[in-house]
């Protein structure tokens, strides 16, 4: 993996001049789109100091930058709608969103390439030793993402979170681990031809299983960046086929995968797992309601949804990605005086802690809480999936000193921590990138918490773990390799 797709000069230039343009002739206000302009600047820069696809907090600065204004400004252009329409407060949103990434640039520059020194995880050292691990943690991920299903859907039906619970949030990381070495090792063992063979495509079709239990669109994709992930950082080449394939699963994925998991939320009994799995199975036996399908993956200007930032219909998923419009919702509510402190950070810091060491834990995170403070969520509910960022949660929480001190110290640290513990070009660091690729493009402040201690903690723990039961095991013919080697090229 040599090749870090730092962003030129040119290429920067050429995307703000599209933007500015086509904002201006959308009817967006001047002073929005000066704003805008300096923010794409601010990331682009931040972008390259950080190492650009080359390593881990490069990855997951992009997948946050990209949900949060990227993505939005460049679909308001191509829709031609003025990109300070469906914001609360859009002036003050954007500013927030310059000052935040301003912050972000300069605590980069200024101590973003310092080291710690820390305890990093125990890789795999030799082809017997991935080839065990692989059916250890695959036995063992199975297991957990079981239990954690069986005790989910549990909680669902009002059942207390239990050890059991726990055990399988702890232990489910193994699954991925195990898609990662299967990738890994097919990648070593044709030379760079292949890269998915029955081994991987085991966990993958596991953890696709679990999704759709869930009716969760995030962990449906969550296999499938992995398996990208470890093929980038594997020096993998993909070809023209690999492409076509991708764009058709994309495309299948917003036409009917994410509207079928919205109307599955709805028709399956979530009880119990019996119920959950009977009830999949029969809903993709019979087939769902394809009048109700169309209208779900509508969305758009007909809902009158206060998440929404596109007036045109059929932009559900999108909206679901550009962020802005969220966390305008937020710095709009507490834009008056109004501060909410640490409330939702204690709220998630207790959910983290196990509950074999706090019974009386929360039993959700601050989602709801947030969502009834920008007034998306009533009262009346206890938890949501509202999503709102950093940005904007920092904002809320302490005003623009929150905003100052996220931006330009929390942020850098979580990217130093990263970049100390893992090596993006070996198995547990492709965990940790999986990780970032998953979860940072929406994170909160109580995201980066969990990011800063119970991420980094829980993937070193299960690396000795495996590591540790794998080193009493005596292997023959056991031969060192170095998995940070470039394995893989088009021939």
């Amino acid at each position: 993996m040599n090749r870090p797709f730092k962003i030129t000069a040119g290429m920067l230039f050429a995307a703000v001049t599209f933007l500015v343009a086509g904002e201006l002739i959308s009817g967006t206000a001047p002073e929005f789109v000066a704003m805008m302009a300096g923010t794409i600047f601010c990331i682009a820069i931040t972008f390259n100091l950080l190492g650009g696809f080359k390593t881990i907090s490069g990855i997951g600065f992009t997948g946050f930058a990209l949900c949060t204004i990227v993505i939005s400004q460049f679909a308001k252009v191509l829709f031609f709608e003025a990109a300070d329409k469906n914001l609360e407060a859009p002036y003050l949103t954007i500013k927030v969103y310059l000052v935040f990434y301003f912050c972000m640039m300069v605590g980069i520059f200024v101590y973003g390439r310092l080291r710690i020194n820390l305890l990093k995880p125990m890789e795999p050292e030799s082809p017997a030793q991935i080839g065990m691990q692989y059916t250890l943690s695959l036995v063992v991920g199975l297991v957990a993402s079981g239990l954690f299903a069986y005790y989910e859907a549990a909680s669902v039906s009002g059942g207390q979170t239990t050890e059991g619970h726990g055990a399988g949030v702890a232990l489910s990381g193994l699954l991925l681990f195990s898609l990662v070495l299967a990738v890994v090792a097919r990648i070593r063992e044709t030379d760079g031809e292949h890269s998915f063979g029955i081994k991987v495509f085991i966990p993958w079709m596991a953890m696709v299983a679990f999704a759709l239990l869930r009716t969760s669109r995030s962990s449906f994709l969550l296999p499938s960046i992995i398996y990208l992930a470890t093929c980038h950082t594997s020096g993998y080449r993909f070809r023209k086929r690999h492409y076509l394939v991708g764009i058709v699963g994309l495309i299948l994925f917003v036409a009917f995968i994410s509207p079928f998991e919205i109307y599955a939320r709805a028709n399956i009994d979530a009880g119990d797992l019996n119920g959950q799995i009977a009830g999949t199975i029969n809903l993709i036996r019979t087939g769902p309601s394809w009048e109700v399908m169309r209208q779900l993956s509508g969305g758009g200007a007909q809902t009158g949804s206060r998440e929404e930032y596109y007036d045109r219909p059929g932009t559900f998923v999108l909206s679901r990605i550009s962020a802005i419009r969220e966390d305008s919702n937020m710095i709009n509510a507490t834009s008056t005086g109004f501060h909410y402190g640490f409330t939702p950070l204690k709220v998630d810091a207790l959910y983290f802690v196990p509950h074999f060491l706090y019974k009386d834990k929360p039993q959700g995170d601050s989602a709801g809480y947030l969502g009834r403070v920008t007034g998306v969520n009533p009262d009346a509910v206890e938890n949501g999936e509202v999503v709102i960022t950093a940005i904007g949660d920092s904002y809320g929480a302490f005003g623009w000193m929150g905003v100052v001190v996220v931006g330009g110290l929390v942020f850098p640290f979580c990217f130093v921590l990263y970049e100390s513990l893992f090596d993006i070009r070996k198995p547990w660091g492709v965990v940790a990138l999986s990780s970032i690729a998953y979860n940072f493009s929406e994170v909160s402040m109580g995201g980066m918490l969990q990011f800063l201690t119970r991420t980094p903690i829980s993937l070193i723990a299960l690396s000795y773990l495996v590591g540790g039961l794998m080193g009493m095991i005596p292997v023959r013919g056991d031969q060192r390799v170095e998995l940070s080697e470039e394995s893989a090229s088009e021939p």
